[in-house]
């Protein structure tokens, strides 16, 4: 039976539950997650001791979610605690932690800067596939900042400034004072200016995480009317982040909590999370902002999940993600590598034809490796099953445009046409060229499923030969391949329209 785990994040400006589930094989899913803004940074006594308010706050939102934990059948031992910059600063922690062991039997650790950017910089590495870049941590009580390259952390900074102290400090929170912002801006950069690794790189990728940017992403999502409601790997140019960000400091509190997509508890304090995003970008001048969905509580499962299984870490996030839907959906392994294979030989021997490159032979490998995934649904329908699934899964180290390329191009693997207007309803995120892609690779994917119909490998290898008005593909065998060449020799006719060349397959 798999294993249920729980990972309690207290933050400054809240506290969030999430519960995963993970197989023996290290495959996991998240099954729930919760968030309560409990602000215990908020209104500190002497800017040295949590107030009896927040802590009573915090003891009651934790002991409801020991109660949850206990409904997915998890114990105090299998519930991961971890504090971060508000428990750091306060003087008072020790109390706080002996309260919340007792009532609830959760022993919480208080990382350092430290740890907290190490469980950051895992958790992009394990999702992203972006080798090198700054990745910035808005939270309630500190900013972490943490350069890495080469797929390594190589830097990092805590600066002792999040969104809520940024507003308890330096601003109002209805209406917001260019005087105010001045003085909030000149104090960041006086932090950051320590810091000279910040302005090493020109023009970085700029990786944001935590709840604030979330929202970013969230406020332009519904603002430009995208398509995808998916926060992970959204991007955004530093224009667009500009626009919204003066939208939002230009505007009262209750204007402001009227704006599409904006959650109403972080309505007051997100101008002073974005006022200190604002100043990091006027400082490394990234190329682009791309939003994660994932943060530290990611990295506490990778790392609990490569410490408590066979599994390791591997090389990209793609693999790694790839692993994991296999694993979780049941997929026929056999049959998948059977079909990516014979996919991948055809693309490779096919190129003179398509013209298409590596990044296209990414996107066929990855459909042709999840193409039977909504068999977990249905195998009626299933092509269209696996289209829904995919498109909505949280498969790392893709990019939106990818994940839709890859939906489409999986469900076309059927005989049955595939005609749910993903064309029109993504066109905003495909570029010209897109669909030209898709029609290639999605006739690849049909004759290689084809050529493994009976799922028993009896295909072994592929000879293509590229004639004036013909394609021959000669198939090497172990076995009898009536079927397989008999539903491939069908497609002779889409073969044609698209690349203008009969088909014929030996």
């Amino acid at each position: 039976m798999p294993k249920k785990v729980g990972i309690i994040d207290l933050g400054s400006n809240s506290v969030r539950l999430v519960v995963f589930e993970v197989e023996k094989n290290g495959a996991f899913r998240l099954i729930d997650d919760i968030n309560d803004p409990i602000r215990l940074m908020e209104n500190m006594i002497c800017d040295k001791f949590l107030n009896d308010l927040a802590m009573h706050r915090t003891i009651k939102t934790i002991k409801l979610y020991k109660k949850l934990c206990t409904a997915h059948d998890i114990s105090a031992n299998r519930i991961i605690g971890v504090a971060t910059a508000a428990m750091r600063k306060a003087e008072n922690r020790d109390h706080l932690l002996r309260l919340l062991s007792n009532s609830t039997g959760i022993n919480f650790k208080i990382l350092s800067g430290k740890e907290e950017c190490l469980y950051v910089y895992k958790a992009i590495a394990n999702s992203m596939e972006i080798s090198e870049g700054i990745i910035v941590d808005i939270g309630g009580g500190s900013t972490e900042i943490i350069k890495f390259k080469d797929k390594r952390m190589k830097n990092h900074v805590c600066l002792p400034i999040g969104s809520v102290v940024a507003t308890e400090k330096f601003l109002d929170k209805n209406v917001v004072s260019f005087r105010k912002l001045d003085a909030l801006h000149n104090y960041i950069k006086n932090l950051l200016s320590e810091s000279d690794w910040l302005f090493e790189e020109t023009n970085p990728v700029l990786i944001g995480v935590g709840g604030v940017i979330r929202n970013l992403g969230k406020i332009h999502r519904k603002h430009i009317n995208y398509p995808l409601n998916k926060t992970h790997n959204y991007q955004m140019s530093i224009e667009d982040f500009q626009f919204i960000y003066n939208m939002l400091k230009d505007t009262d509190l209750e204007s402001r909590k009227k704006i599409h997509g904006l959650s109403k508890n972080r309505a007051d304090i997100i101008v002073g999370g974005l006022a200190i995003l604002n100043s990091i970008i006027s400082v490394v001048s990234p190329s682009k902002l791309v939003v994660s969905g994932f943060g530290l509580r990611e990295g506490i499962l990778y790392e609990h999940i490569f410490s408590n299984s066979k599994i390791m870490p591997h090389e990209d996030a793609l693999s790694l993600s790839l692993y994991n839907y296999m694993h979780l959906y049941g997929i026929s392994q056999k049959h998948a590598e059977q079909v990516c294979f014979i996919s991948l030989s055809l693309f490779d021997q096919l190129k003179p034809l398509h013209k298409l490159g590596d990044w296209e032979r990414k996107l066929l490998k990855v459909a042709s490796l999840l193409h039977d995934i909504g068999i977990s649904i249905s195998y009626y329908e299933h092509h269209k099953h696996s289209f829904y699934i995919i498109l909505n899964s949280r498969l790392n180290g893709l990019s939106q445009r990818e994940t839709v390329l890859i939906s489409a191009i999986a469900a076309s693997h059927s005989d049955k046409p595939f005609n749910e207007n993903w064309k029109n309803k993504y066109s905003f995120i495909l570029l010209p060229g897109d669909i030209e892609i898709y029609e290639k690779l999605s006739i690849i994917l049909k004759l290689a499923e084809c050529l493994d119909r009976s799922e028993m490998g009896i295909i072994q290898s592929i000879e293509c030969q590229i004639f004036d008005t013909s394609v021959k593909i000669q198939t090497i065998k172990d076995g009898d391949a009536e079927l397989e060449l008999s539903l491939s020799n069908e497609y002779n006719d889409l073969f044609k329209n698209c690349f203008g060349k009969s088909l014929n397959i030996l």
